[in-house]
């Protein structure tokens, strides 16, 4: 992958007039990561409860977020199992769920006051050998939103590790170590890009909120994962403007197979 490949990738991408609503709509205040909560102990937790939360899951993931955030962080580290449980149930994964809460809950009291010393390759690391639960691309997640959009990490979930991002010229991993190490690819060629351009050229400018002097990777991380949400999941390579431009593998069709 060449930073001049990425850059028309992410060009045609974003151009996509279902992946810029989607982007649009979630840039300033994401669903499954709101901006209204400010406790970063709670925005910790709420990360992990986001995984496996679908778009027709959405307003019940919403409900369940608003009801726990009536609670502070001292409450529901207090808080029995029964009662924890009563709160996330409409969500699903009941047991997965209340191991990551209570295992992140024992993490945030041991870790909490010293996170600002670790870079975010180093808090990622440090999220994933301690929280039950929290592999690799769910740690990510939660630096991202707890440290805020733009702080730089770009999630790499399972869809895009396995099929958009070898499509588009990045080497297919496997194992635990997967999406760290598509992540810290991703986040460094995306630093060479001159992104500005393109969110200019497809017109999101006075649609979203765009930090000065930061790299644009919340903007970008949003783009790859609707891409990847209308085309790949699909599994019709030609519908695919990419495939069409060019000439791709085609994995989301091999998936299938």
């Amino acid at each position: 992958m060449t930073s001049k490949k990425m850059e028309r990738v992410l060009s045609i991408c974003s151009r996509e007039d279902t992946v810029k609503y989607e982007v649009i709509k979630n840039h300033d205040d994401n669903m499954w990561w709101p901006e209204n909560i400010s406790d970063k102990k709670m925005r910790l937790i709420i990360a992990g409860l986001s995984t496996r939360i679908s778009y027709s899951m959405i307003n019940t993931y919403q409900q369940v977020i608003l009801n726990l955030n009536d609670y502070s962080f001292e409450e529901i580290a207090k808080m029995d199992t029964e009662k924890l449980l009563a709160i996330i149930a409409p969500i699903g994964l009941h047991n997965t769920r209340i191991t990551y809460i209570k295992s992140m809950i024992c993490f945030i009291e041991n870790f909490y006051d010293e996170l600002d010393k670790y870079n975010n390759d180093e808090l990622i690391e440090l999220i994933s050998k301690n929280v039950q639960g929290a592999s690799y691309k769910v740690a990510q997640c939660c630096v991202l939103y707890m440290r805020g959009y733009y702080c730089g990490v770009m999630p790499v979930d399972s869809g895009m590790k396995d099929v958009l991002l070898p499509c588009i010229g990045f080497a297919k991993y496997t194992g635990a170590l997967s999406h760290e190490i598509l992540r810290k690819e991703l986040e460094e060629i995306v630093s060479t890009i001159d992104l500005a351009s393109i969110v200019k050229e497809n017109g999101y400018q006075g649609l979203i909120t765009l930090p000065k002097d930061k790299i644009l990777t919340w903007w970008t991380h949003l783009v790859l994962i609707y891409f990847k949400r209308f085309f790949c999941n699909k599994h019709k390579p030609k519908q695919c403007p990419l495939c069409r431009e060019y000439k791709l593998p085609c994995l989301c069709y091999k998936k299938t197979m």
